[in-house]
């Protein structure tokens, strides 16, 4: 990642949070100025340092914490994470001045990887801006029962390629009857579960399971997560996967949203670490929270319903199977075109339609940026129109890029 650097060390803590733990890994920050003081270098070097440093703080407190709980599959799953993250933790950056006369090559040997960036397709198509007002609301409705995960990425965040990348392997993971996208997130459907992917800041992932108790069948009726954890399964699975591959650093917390999932009438949603909360149902076979001093008890039997998972990688047991071998493909093709799909047959529940717009998410209107890919392929062939237009874009980022370097 190129930035034109500034003194402010503000700036250069943004620019630490929106490069991804990949990236810091694998290819360098680069902050470029038309020259550089003794003071400003060791201030990059200090704000780095400092940002690294809070990461590990907030990894070596929650080992502390969960010390007590040794022996424990989750907890050892959870600790083993941390320690790697911890050791793994480092970034390579350079400062390079526009104003020495060998700033171009020493761009040139930085920027050289072997490797070409890739092109996500998706980021440079039409997606629409507006959430799907007519099949998902903010929160769900009282006869609705809803899981969700939320996943926070400190001193980090959630591209824009990245979050794309994510709902195209989940979408590819199953043959869902419904698929919507847009800019901060994605809706499936699958029989009366709904699926959805929902980035509402760039430090913050959602991925919740709902369902409404008035259309689910009479054996789920009582159950009713029985019918969403096979999918819902599906989504976290994909995203722990892609994430461990980033090398990204994330708590997850756990939302049960509805009165089944708690046993005191009108308590409110609460919002449980994961890993805590497995090690509770796995020692002491519940979970118990005070709230305004008073003692709720979370309802097991509704959250888990069947399997009951003592580690996160459980979790990944109770997804559905692929219920096509050739739905994989299918997905492919349809992902290229980022328009709704509808269901392959029509599912009328009779239910009631929730009407109404998702106003907590943020929806930007500036166009959305582009991951470029760079291949050096013999015996070219004719251009497409698809890639036509990825010069010309990439072209016009590259000369709005060099007219910074100039200015500075």
């Amino acid at each position: 990642m190129a930035s034109k650097a500034s003194s402010d060390p503000y700036t250069i803590r943004f620019i630490m949070q929106c490069c991804n733990d990949q990236e810091t890994e694998k290819l360098p920050i680069i902050f470029i100025k038309q020259q550089w003081s003794n003071e400003e270098l060791k201030l990059v070097e200090s704000t780095i340092q400092e940002s690294l440093s809070v990461r590990k703080q907030l990894w070596h407190d929650e080992i502390k914490k969960l010390s007590a709980l040794q022996g424990r599959k989750a907890q050892e799953e959870r600790v083993k994470k941390l320690n790697h993250w911890i050791n793994n933790t480092s970034v390579q950056y350079y400062c390079l001045s526009s104003s020495e006369s060998d700033f171009e090559n020493n761009l040139i040997k930085v920027m050289y990887w072997k490797a070409p960036i890739k092109c996500i397709h998706q980021l440079i198509t039409t997606v629409s801006q507006r959430p799907p007002a007519l099949h998902w609301t903010s929160l769900p409705q009282p006869d609705e029962a809803q899981i969700t995960f939320k996943i926070a990425f400190p001193q980090s965040c959630l591209t824009r390629g990245e979050l794309f990348e994510l709902v195209k392997r989940t979408s590819n993971a199953y043959r869902w009857q419904y698929q919507y996208e847009w800019t901060h997130g994605v809706l499936f459907r699958i029989e009366a579960a709904k699926i959805a992917i929902i980035k509402h800041d760039p430090e913050t992932l959602e991925i919740s399971g709902r369902i409404d108790n008035a259309i689910t069948d009479d054996n789920s009726d009582m159950v009713p997560m029985k019918s969403v954890w096979p999918y819902l399964s599906i989504a976290l699975t994909a995203a722990i996967e892609y994430f461990d591959e980033l090398s990204s650093q994330y708590i997850i917390r756990i939302i049960p949203f509805g009165n089944i999932f708690y046993a005191e009438k009108n308590a409110l949603p609460r919002a449980f670490d994961l890993t805590q909360l497995l090690i509770s149902n796995d020692i002491l076979k519940r979970v118990t929270y005070r709230d305004n001093g008073i003692l709720h008890h979370l309802n097991l039997l509704q959250l888990f319903p069947e399997l009951k998972p003592k580690t996160l990688a459980e979790i990944d047991e109770m997804k559905a199977k692929s219920n096509n071998s050739t739905g994989k493909e299918e997905n492919e093709s349809r992902n290229d075109t980022m328009f709704l799909n509808l269901p392959e047959r029509s599912y009328n529940t009779g239910r009631r339609v929730s009407f109404g717009s998702v106003k907590c998410i943020p929806q930007p209107l500036h166009k959305m940026e582009a991951d470029v890919e760079l291949d050096d392929v013999p015996n070219e062939k004719p251009k497409t129109q698809y890639e036509i237009m990825v010069d010309n874009y990439v072209n016009l980022i590259i000369d709005e890029t060099m007219q910074q370097v100039k200015i500075s």
